[in-house]
């Protein structure tokens, strides 16, 4: 029994000095063969290292896209509802920041509010406005002001969108015999004014003052 157990720890023993032996001779890399396989990774990584990068700008700038569609959007969704509303449109003019301001009449001839809600309790008017922004070409913020006491001059008054990228937004009322009268509007918005502001998105529309007088 002394003899088995005696022979079975020098074979372990024996085992164990050659598994010593070959760890003692297990060498690192070189220099150049670390060198070489820094290179072949590169040239393996480097391409998607450019699509990953590639599709992150594409998701940025289509991010981007959307929101300026978007804004510009409900801007023109909300300034349909007081054209639509008006009784009566002046020509847009010039605003004494450099923009251009546009009034529309929200009540009729006996001073009642065509669509009562929209404008504040007793006022007869709301504004819409570009504001230029200080320190930046061709761009400009759009403005709403419901309160006739007070100017469109982007301070009080409520901030619609960011990015257009011209003030004279709306033209010069039309009138067709027999029709209602009507506000021709452009509004280019900047897609990208980081990267490239010479890209815009351009929302336009025809409105109806469909509380108007019918032309004659």
């Amino acid at each position: 029994m002394f003899a088995s157990m005696t022979r079975i720890c020098g074979h372990l023993a024996v085992r164990w000095r050659r598994v010593g032996r070959r760890l003692a001779r297990q060498q690192g890399v070189t220099l150049v063969e670390l060198l070489a396989v820094m290179v072949v990774l590169m040239i393996v990584l480097a391409p998607l290292t450019g699509s990953f990068a590639s599709a992150l700008h594409a998701q940025v700038d289509q991010t981007r896209r959307f929101d300026a569609q978007e804004n510009a959007r409900q801007a023109l969704d909300r300034m349909r509802k007081d054209i639509h509303c008006a009784h009566g449109v002046t020509d847009p003019g010039p605003n004494d920041a450099g923009g251009e301001t546009i009034v529309l009449t929200e009540t009729n001839t006996t001073g009642t509010a065509e669509c009562p809600g929209l404008i504040l309790t007793g006022a007869s008017s709301v504004q819409w406005c570009t504001i230029p922004v200080a320190g930046a070409v061709d761009r400009y913020q759009l403005y709403r002001e419901n309160d006739v006491d007070n100017a469109c001059d982007g301070d009080a008054s409520t901030f619609m969108v960011d990015y257009l990228t011209r003030a004279d937004l709306w033209a010069s009322p039309t009138c067709v015999s027999g029709q209602y009268p009507t506000v021709g509007l452009t509004m280019p918005v900047a897609i990208d004014p980081v990267d490239h502001p010479e890209s815009s998105y351009t929302l336009g529309d025809e409105i109806a003052l469909r509380n108007g007088d019918v032309c004659s």
